[in-house]
């Protein structure tokens, strides 16, 4: 009996180039899957932050989403909101960081120092239009110690949530830690006027500055009796 072999011409190399092309594709796909997965994850923490855009909801800076407890400034019917988990700045810090003895009378912090809220309750009562009359008096006061300082920023027609008269500017400035952002804010109370200050690295200014104005917005006075 004769025996026919057939020679199959699906030799070794078109193999080879079958398998090839076989994973090629399967690793397309699998990269497609991954950026797939990015889009979709990515959409979700776009819209998770959507969802907390307030200091009541909570916002966002980069992963970590900042609650915010309304607290009552030392001594004072001053109540603010701001970031739980920032803490008195400590004596040592303060007096490196604020060695004026101008420096605010209370100060907090985020843990590494970075992000600082400051506040005078100044025994003023101001007239309408006043916060604007004192915030030019405090930028001519740091002109006067610094002939460098650039005001930036002014804003004299703004208010507070409950309606307080509020005016603020904005300037650069230089610390220990290098330059500096700033904003100072004056606020019209009903026997006091409020001097607040926020300071940041620039690098994270623009993640901070709206949750700054936001905090001071929502400053009011309690009279419940402290």
């Amino acid at each position: 009996m004769k025996i026919c072999v057939i020679k199959s011409n699906f030799d070794n190399g078109s193999r080879d180039q079958f398998t090839d092309e076989t994973d090629n594709s399967e690793n397309k796909e699998e990269d497609q899957m991954k950026h797939y997965d990015k889009q979709i994850l990515e959409a979700r923490r776009e819209e998770e932050r959507r969802k907390h855009t307030t200091l009541e909801t909570g916002i966002y800076v980069d992963d970590e989403l900042i609650i915010f407890e309304r607290i009552t400034l030392p001594g004072t019917r001053v109540q603010i909101l701001l970031p739980e988990y920032f803490m008195p700045m400590q004596e040592t810090v303060r007096n490196v960081k604020y060695p004026s003895r101008d420096a605010p009378d209370f100060i907090v912090t985020s843990l590494d120092s970075t992000v600082n809220f400051g506040f005078n309750v100044l025994p003023v009562r101001l007239d309408e239009g006043g916060t604007g009359v004192m915030s030019s008096q405090f930028q001519e006061a740091l002109r006067n110690v610094n002939p460098s300082i650039r005001i930036s920023e002014r804003v004299d027609d703004a208010a507070t949530d409950k309606g307080s008269e509020m005016s603020w500017f904005g300037f650069k400035g230089y610390a220990l830690d290098g330059q500096i952002y700033n904003r100072m804010y004056i606020i019209r109370l009903a026997k006091t006027a409020l001097h607040g200050i926020f300071n940041c690295l620039p690098r994270v200014r623009d993640q901070w500055e709206d949750i700054a104005d936001q905090c001071f917005r929502s400053v009011e006075e309690s009279w419940g009796g402290i």
